[in-house]
């Protein structure tokens, strides 16, 4: 038995006295230890959290399956290459998105290539801010035999329901003249009508306007993508989600609109497309 007098016994107690303290210390250490820092932006101030990302959600109008999209189909069964027109005015081009790739023809392109695996796509942005129904019609019939698309997306009236001259009957006609053109050739067609407006001057008569597309959509049998009620029903939810799809001017789209629609049209496309080959 050793004694507490012992050499041995001594350095046993000043070793366990040593380790006793370490761990103390450490503990220290680590209650005292200031909290990690934020994350800074490049100025040197605290980086804002990231956003997440925007959420469409389901449309609560339900989107048409009326129109055939019979070539449209054929081709993507057969794996051939598709070529889609997007064509119209501003709401085309992308007017309020931070970039082209934003504007909803791009990002209709995605979409449909992701509900379509492996399926050869291409959207074709033809929209030019500011046009009415005339000037449209015109490049209209000179896309349809230089691009030869084989799906037309027109997107359409807004401009002329705005203006005040326009004419009703005239545009009534023209719009049924451009339909015309793109039947004869045998080509798809979706049409996109006018978009909604909270603070339009003459609600009657741009609503006159909305309800000349879907006649003739109807009349027609084609494919009517009904943005007006879309955004309508956006609009009259409190929650202000349509104020999230607006640019600055509340009038054109940012990235989350043009992102929504094209997300909903790729989905009634697919929708119509799937339906016809079960």
């Amino acid at each position: 038995m050793l004694r507490s007098s012992d050499p041995l016994l001594r350095d046993r107690r000043r070793s366990r006295l040593r380790t006793g303290l370490r761990a103390l210390l450490i503990a220290a250490a680590v209650m005292i230890r200031p909290p990690l820092a934020a994350a800074e932006g490049p100025d040197g101030s605290a980086a804002p959290p990231a956003a997440a990302p925007f959420k469409c959600g389901e449309a609560s109008v339900r989107l048409p399956l009326d129109g055939a999209l019979a070539r449209t189909g054929r081709l993507l069964a057969a794996h051939a290459h598709v070529q889609v027109l997007a064509i119209g005015s501003s709401s085309t081009q992308g007017v309020g998105a931070s970039a082209p790739t934003k504007a909803y023809p791009a990002q209709l392109q995605a979409e449909l290539r992701r509900r379509f695996p492996g399926a050869d796509i291409a959207v074709r942005n033809a929209g030019i801010g500011g046009e009415t129904i005339e000037r449209t019609y015109a490049r209209l019939l000179a896309e349809l035999d230089t691009t030869k698309p084989d799906l037309v997306i027109w997107q359409v009236g807004t401009n002329d329901a705005l203006t005040a001259d326009a004419a009703e009957d005239k545009f009534a006609a023209v719009l049924q003249a451009g339909l015309d053109a793109i039947q004869e050739r045998g080509i798809d067609i979706v049409v996109v009508d006018q978009q909604f407006y909270k603070t339009v001057r003459d609600p009657a008569r741009y609503e006159r306007f909305v309800r000349m597309v879907e006649k003739v959509a109807a009349d027609e049998k084609i494919c009517l993508f009904p943005r007006y009620r879309i955004m309508r029903s956006w609009a009259a939810e409190s929650s202000g989600r349509l104020e999230t799809m607006l640019a600055a001017d509340g009038f054109h789209m940012n990235d989350n609109g043009y992102a929504c629609v094209a997300d909903l049209l790729a989905e009634q496309i697919y929708r119509i497309v799937s339906e016809k080959r079960s």
